[in-house]
């Protein structure tokens, strides 16, 4: 047997499929999913920006009201209101868009689901028959694996902001959680094909642990397209699971 292939050789092929994946869009006629996509993303980005509009403004005048400085009209109070304006809208930003990844992958699953089948079939030739019951479990399943990898990810970003402050201490912490994010949504794309395994969530974990750089490789690309406003978020819902199916039967077949 072959020996596996290194976690570079996996990272390289995690990102180059996203270009097989460009061509299957338009080759097979996957471009059809990009509707849903379309609209997915774009309510959760318009919603998601009011959410931190009202959320800023209004934390933005309690703080103002609290420590009544809405009357107070000297530059130091007029500095305050532009940092506090401006911060704000950072924080919550942040915040949304690290959600966000999470809620378009739930929101998303069943179109990934169906985009990550087609894929397979269309590589192999390995046809799956269509099962209503099955699909619900494969849609739940990617739920359940979306909602743990943001438990897990948001418990390392809240211990990453006690650290944060520790000088190189504080770097290689925040260097591992862009890792660690990139490794999460690389996962939730390969999920779709252990589930077609019939591999239980342990069982996927313990796969994607021996083939981390097929994540990473996937979830870098992934987090790239999404930080394009509204037209990232619609490609990388379409692009990532078949990038993902195909980096993993890429990586299989050279092992």
């Amino acid at each position: 047997m072959n020996k596996q292939l290194s976690f570079f050789g996996q990272f390289a092929a995690g990102v180059t499929s996203y270009g097989k994946a460009i061509s299957f869009v338009f080759e097979k006629g996957l471009w059809i999913y990009f509707i849903y996509s379309i609209v997915i993303a774009g309510l959760l980005t318009f919603f998601g920006f009011e959410l931190i509009r009202h959320l800023s403004n209004g934390l933005e005048t309690f703080i103002m009201n609290y420590f009544d400085l809405e009357s107070d009209e000297s530059m130091v109070t007029a500095a305050l209101n532009i940092f506090l304006t401006v911060g704000l809208h950072i924080l919550f930003y942040f915040i949304f868009s690290t959600f966000s990844k999470y809620i378009l992958l739930i929101l998303m699953s069943p179109i990934m689901a169906l985009l990550s089948e087609r894929t397979e079939e269309i590589i192999t030739g390995k046809k799956y028959p269509f099962n209503l019951l099955q699909f619900m479990q494969d849609i739940l399943r990617g739920i359940i694996i979306a909602l743990r990898n943001m438990s897990i990810e948001f418990t390392f970003i809240f211990l990453g902001f006690l650290i944060v402050w520790i000088p190189i201490v504080g770097w290689l912490g925040a260097l591992f959680l862009i890792i660690l994010s990139y490794y999460f949504y690389g996962f939730s794309m390969m999920d779709y094909v252990s589930e077609r395994r019939r591999l239980s969530i342990s069982e996927s974990v313990r796969y994607v642990r021996k083939n981390k750089g097929v994540a990473i490789g996937n979830g870098f690309i992934f987090a790239l397209l999404f930080a394009i406003p509204l037209v990232g978020a619609m490609l990388a819902a379409v692009l990532a699971p078949i990038a993902a199916c195909a980096a993993v039967l890429d990586v299989e077949n050279r092992n």
